[in-house]
């Protein structure tokens, strides 16, 4: 029975080498590298959703000659906390300023701003390519 016992450990030590030695499939296609998306640099805007980023009136008080003002809109969440956390993940992965706004019963998180929505339309759609999902909403 101990012969046995150690017949086995050896092969199991064997196997485990014969094993450790050959690369996965995984360790080839990550190279051993931890997979990380790189965003491309216009996916980086800096634009923000202030009350000063927001396009005002004309000094006569007629609108301005653009037609809104477009945000993207990636999630509404029903808890502060829950917002909050998703509003650092979001914020992470694109770089934008995200703000929570509450429109009962819903937090809603925005981030970005364009003053036409084909600009708005198309960060949505660059977005998307990286499995982000943005709504564009118009904020006026």
């Amino acid at each position: 029975m101990r012969n046995f016992a150690i017949c086995f450990w050896a092969c199991a030590l064997l196997a485990s080498i014969a094993w450790a030695g050959d690369p996965t499939d995984i360790d080839s296609l990550f190279r051993g590298k931890e997979y990380k998306p790189e965003l491309s640099p216009s996916l980086r805007d800096t634009t923000n959703v202030s009350a000063t980023s927001i396009p005002s009136k004309a000094k006569d008080g007629k609108e301005s000659k653009g037609n809104g003002y477009y945000v993207l809109q990636f999630e509404a969440v029903g808890d502060f906390d829950a917002a909050e956390r998703r509003r650092a993940q979001i914020a992470a992965s694109t770089g934008y300023n995200i703000q929570v706004v509450f429109e009962a019963p819903f937090y809603k998180l925005r981030g970005g701003g364009w003053t036409s929505k084909k600009a708005a339309d198309d960060k949505a759609r660059e977005l998307s390519v990286y499995n982000i999902n943005a709504l564009v909403v118009k904020l006026r």
